[in-house]
């Protein structure tokens, strides 16, 4: 069975979005996630934390691909959200293989 690659992810409501950040937060699409869990840790008016694990692939290879990849699954284009994404040091072992 492949490790998992775990992650922090950081959201912020995007300058000049409208509407609830909570409500944005909460009904992210995480239906378009196929190889990834992800849950939220915590969440304020200003700022969201979520958590999650992913298979190994070209998408967790970097945060910045693994950030693509969130904001392209969970937001689409038109995301109103900004990510932060920060891959946990102790999943180097099960990037590297990818």
């Amino acid at each position: 069975m492949a490790k998992t690659v775990t992650f922090s992810v950081t959201t912020m409501p995007r300058k000049g979005a409208q509407g609830s950040f909570r409500d944005t937060v909460l009904n992210l699409r995480t239906d378009q996630l196929e190889d990834c869990f992800l849950s939220v840790f915590h969440i304020s008016d200003s700022y969201a934390l979520l958590t999650g694990e992913a298979l190994p692939g070209a998408h967790t290879a970097t945060n910045a691909e693994l950030r693509t990849y969130l904001t392209h699954r969970l937001a689409g284009h038109d995301s109103l959200l900004d990510f932060d994404v920060k891959i946990d040091r102790a999943s180097e072992p099960a990037r590297s293989r990818s």
